[in-house]
């Protein structure tokens, strides 16, 4: 049986091709991954536990090599903690009104535009404007001086 991968960047892959392969392709993943609270080995984690099969079979798709049971689940839970404490951020930060409604509303924005722009697959040049602006967005977002995406 040839199992074929349905998560987010690799629709239609199949799932023997491993997928941080693909991620280290894609320049502006790479750019999210480098800057995001979580590890590639725990994106790898992330990406093996969302597709189908026990967990025997998922622990056979992290990238070096087939992992424990143990190390796979504490991999896992290491991800999706840092994955939570990247949320409660947001929701602490709102909640003492250190951001407000707008800028909720103008980072869903910007995660909307980042995933059409997955879909258009621009030239790198287009890219590395996206990777500045989002680094200025960032950067105006935690000073408390907005800049937005354009």
């Amino acid at each position: 049986m040839t199992w074929i991968c349905n998560t987010f960047l690799y629709s239609g892959l199949r799932i023997h091709e491993r997928m941080l392969e693909e991620i280290r392709k894609d320049t502006v993943a790479t750019f999210l991954l480098r800057k995001s609270g979580i590890t590639e080995v725990q994106l790898d984690t992330l990406l093996a536990s969302k597709e189908e099969g026990n967990l025997d079979y998922k622990r056979t798709l992290r990238e070096k090599r087939k992992v424990s049971k143990g190390a796979f689940s504490r991999t896992l839970k290491q991800a999706r903690q840092n994955l939570e404490a990247s949320l409660y951020t947001i929701f602490l930060l709102s909640y003492l009104d250190l951001i407000n409604q707008s800028d909720v509303n103008h980072l869903v924005r910007n995660t909307r535009m980042l995933s059409e722009l997955k879909e258009a697959r621009p030239a790198i040049e287009d890219q590395m404007r996206v990777i500045e602006a989002m680094e200025d967005y960032v950067q105006s977002f935690a000073t408390g001086k907005r800049k937005l995406i354009v």
